[in-house]
């Protein structure tokens, strides 16, 4: 039997007095006008995964995903349906005027790169996943059946 191969993983809470420093400045740089709601740390042996949930001013979110050296992963902003860009409405526009329900966005932003992921709920229970780029040329396409 082989043992000790696997990683340790952890899932926990911190406060924003915990976190290193190199997060704290990378959080603060980012906070975009809003405050800190809730902040997720990931621990994997060794190495640690920093999720930051910020409120933003108005009815808007923003995560971050940080490592614990203070890398920037990832930024995810909560977008309404007014908020996209007009790039996007080519392709949002007639699966709205097809009887679809706007059901949510996200802007991505990973090493510069934006994409919109948006969800819309179908006829027939079905939901319908896009991902976007800046320029609105669809990156992706998936439908779900909610059964």
């Amino acid at each position: 039997m082989v043992t000790g191969l696997a990683p340790a993983v952890w899932a926990g809470e911190e406060s924003s007095k915990e976190l290193p420093d190199a997060v704290r400045s990378r959080v603060s740089e980012n906070l975009g006008g809003g405050h800190v709601d809730d902040i997720k740390v990931i621990r994997i042996d060794e190495r640690r995964l920093y999720l930051v949930e910020i409120d933003l001013p108005g009815p808007r979110e923003r995560k971050l995903h940080i490592t614990g050296e203070g890398i920037l992963l990832k930024i995810v902003d909560k977008l309404r349906l007014p908020d996209l860009p007009p790039a996007t409405r080519p392709v949002v526009d007639p699966i709205l005027a097809n009887k679809g329900r706007f059901d949510g966005a996200d802007k991505v932003t990973t090493n510069g790169r934006v994409e919109y992921h948006v969800e819309f709920d179908l006829p027939g229970r079905v939901e319908l996943v896009l991902v976007l780029s800046e320029s609105g040329e669809v990156i992706s396409r998936r439908e779900e059946a909610n059964l």
